[in-house]
């Protein structure tokens, strides 16, 4: 069964929630899942993988309340990534959880094809057979939450000891031998429970589903060892598996009864992350489905993972069958394989100096952990608010030490009005050196009262500020009539009165890519409007910014006005990719002729019109170069800076991929190369900076997941 996961979210009212996860996005968590009523109000915390938690942190992807709004918990693994994918959301009426191969990511949620097993109750008298199940799960972030460091005490006290009094049955022990079960590697690996669970039983035959193995196919060949004459099957995605071709042939022709099966996505660009292992009996098929890759790592190394054993009448074949999901076999030089890694722990070498944890306390104490090597001297803690290049708070520690505690002023503690970060910087063994950042834990802001909710910023106002969110808040309307007039009543702010530039603001920063289907609600005909309508409305919306916001700066001229063009040139081209790649009573909402015509609109707002003369119709670009022609290097740092470059290449091959998606038209012909050549020659002609692929695939991402 299909499983619209936001959607899942919305069953429950939760007082208490909770998220283990691999890759972690706070921006879509906060717009996302956040606001769902499970997570909406209640009290959340998050554990993350510890490498996933310091890149958030080194890249400034922190969301508005990260460590203030919910709790984030990096765990690390002494020999292996933690990677369990668990949601839980615990309410007075009902509780909810899930567990499964979906990160807490846009792609996990939304884009990627993965396997979740969905489970709910009551949270009462009357609670089902899953309750228990669910409270094995609840106990798992127990053990997490024992190795979060110093904040333990204080997710003990304020989460999970009040969880026990509200809903004393969490406490209670699973009965052992349950249909269902909850498994884990956290203590152990998970490869002996698998066999002490299949022991004595006649297994015929092995499947295995993953995007991820190892490079030996060590799983393989345990597998083998353990049932030498079951079939076993791989099942994978060409093109974005890492299935070792060459090791897989050797095996089958060295072990035998192997068997290679593609699993592809009917949507394109989709990619098939689902995990599991089937064992076929003659009476059932016992499964594992979760987090776990076929690794050694992921089944009997020392990865994290959270999984459901459970048994099915249908086999492999049948109970995976999907009409979103075409399997067949394939032949081996036919599977092309992804240089993607499997996810493993980070081996870079440090110096030693390591923030383990930063808490501020609701007394206005400022508790930090850290490690401390030896011959360490002119040790100095400093703390930076988000996106800020420079620190707010710093302190000369004097001698070294592991545990410091610093009480803070009123004016200091006010300081503490965003995310913040610490760092260390020492002298070690003769030379200076900084630690990786640390999350600052904000108690005072974590655990208040949350009766109105916790949901992060005022949606409406930042949509109307900047656009952002803008497709999601259209989502949770009551339907198409309210998504029509939202579309004919709102525009987005005209700004050009801030400059955008020095220190680290106006910057480019990523924004949640999510856009799932229609929501389930939006029924046409409930209120008599159709289809075309709501095309229409999209339509106008994109072409009255064009009008009264794009080309409104390209006639002023002012470069204080760049940050608000490009908001308004990102919303309104996701918004049309998105709604191309919806469906509404069989029609696609928005075809590709209006998204060619669209995005070339916009984008000849930003380069001048491709094939006119630049003097009637320059563009901002180039209208910024003629009202600051003594500023030259001025305006073409500022455009690199917010990386136009990559936004108008990105731009432009979204243009050609709709196109040619649509026509069925390969992605290299005369007409293609037309629009890329209109976009290459303006970059040379600005003499701004070539984009790196990197940059066009990350910004292009955006437009790719909205689409």
């Amino acid at each position: 069964m299909t499983v619209d996961f936001l959607e899942f979210l919305k069953k429950a009212k939760g007082k208490f929630a909770f998220v283990a996860t691999y890759e972690f996005d706070p921006h879509f968590f906060e717009r996302r899942i956040l606001a769902t009523p499970a997570f909406d109000g209640a009290l959340v915390l998050v554990f993350v993988d510890n490498d996933r938690y310091r890149d958030i942190l080194e890249n400034g992807r922190q969301g508005q309340g990260f460590d203030r709004n919910y709790f984030v918990i990096p765990i690390s693994m002494a020999r292996g990534v933690f990677h369990p994918k668990l949601y839980l959301s615990i309410g007075d009426k009902k509780m909810i959880a899930s567990v499964g191969s979906n990160n807490c990511t846009s792609a996990g949620t939304g884009h990627n094809f993965e396997l979740i097993s969905t489970l709910e109750s009551s949270s009462g008298d009357d609670r089902n057979g899953n309750a228990e199940l669910i409270a094995s799960i609840f106990r798992q972030f127990q053990r997490y939450a024992q190795e979060a460091g110093p904040v333990s005490k204080w997710l003990k006290k304020a989460v999970f000891d009040q969880a026990e009094v509200a809903y004393p049955w969490l406490t209670e022990t699973a009965v052992a031998g349950q249909d269902i079960e909850f498994v884990s590697s956290h203590a152990g690996p998970l490869w002996p429970q698998i066999v002490a669970r299949l022991a004595n039983m006649d297994v015929r035959k092995i499947t295995m589903l993953a995007p991820y193995f190892d490079k030996n196919l060590s799983m393989v060949e345990l597998i083998r060892e353990r049932w030498p004459t079951a079939t076993i099957q791989i099942v994978s995605q060409s093109g974005y598996s890492n299935l070792p071709v060459e090791r897989f042939v050797a095996l089958r022709n060295t072990l035998g009864n192997l068997e290679l099966i593609s699993a592809t996505p009917q949507k394109a660009g989709r990619k098939m992350h689902a995990k599991a292992l089937a064992f076929q009996t003659p009476e059932r098929t016992y499964w594992l489905a979760g987090s776990a890759n076929m690794s050694n790592a992921a089944l009997a190394g020392g990865n994290s993972e959270a999984c459901l054993w459970f048994a099915t009448e249908q086999n492999a074949t049948a109970a995976l069958k999907q009409d979103d999901l075409k399997f067949a076999e394939i032949a081996t030089e036919k599977f092309q394989a992804s240089p993607i890694e499997e996810p493993a722990p980070s081996t870079a070498g440090t110096h030693g100096l390591k923030l383990l944890s930063l808490v501020l306390t609701e007394e206005g104490q400022l508790l930090a952990t850290a490690a401390i090597p030896a011959h360490t001297t002119e040790l100095t803690l400093r703390i930076f608010k988000r996106h800020e290049a420079l620190p707010t708070l710093s302190w000369n520690i004097g001698a070294a030490k592991s545990d410091i505690t610093l009480a803070l002023k009123d004016n200091d503690q006010e300081k503490f009005d965003q995310p913040a970060v610490g760092q260390l910087r020492a002298i070690v063994d003769g030379r200076e050196v900084t630690s990786l950042l640390c999350s600052v834990k904000q108690l005072p802001r974590l655990l208040r009262d949350r009766a109105g909710g916790n949901t992060a910023g005022n949606r409406l106002q930042r949509v109307i500020e900047s656009g952002d969110g803008l497709i999601e808040y259209i989502d949770a309307l009551g339907g198409v009539d309210e998504a029509i007039d939202f579309m004919n009543r709102t525009t987005i702010r005209f700004a050009d009165d801030s400059f955008s530039g020095g220190g680290g603001g106006g910057r480019w920063r990523a924004r949640d890519p999510f856009s799932g289907d229609v929501p389930d609600h939006w029924v046409i005909g409930s209120s008599g409007a159709s289809v075309a309508e709501l095309r229409k409305a999209i339509w106008a919306f994109v072409q009255r910014h064009i009008r009264t916001r794009l080309e409104r700066h390209a006639n002023r001229r002012n470069l204080r006005g760049l940050s608000n063009f490009l908001d308004i040139f990102r919303t309104i081209s996701r918004f049309l990719l998105a709604w191309n790649n919806r469906r509404m009573n069989n029609e696609v909402v928005v075809s590709a002729a209006f998204v060619t015509t669209g995005l070339q609109e916009i984008l000849a707002t930003l380069i001048g019109a491709r094939g006119e003369d630049p003097t009637d119709r320059p563009g901002y670009g180039r209208a910024l170069l003629s009202s600051l022609s003594a500023d030259h290097a001025l305006v073409t740092a500022e455009l690199n800076r917010h990386r136009v470059p990559a936004l108008v290449r990105a731009t432009v091959d979204e243009i050609i991929r709709a196109r040619a998606i649509s026509l069925n038209r390969p992605f290299y012909d005369e007409w293609s190369q037309a629009r890329r050549d209109w976009v290459s020659n303006w970059i040379a002609e600005m003499q701004l900076d070539v984009p790196s692929e990197t940059d066009i695939h990350e910004i292009g991402a955006e437009f790719r997941l909205a689409a």
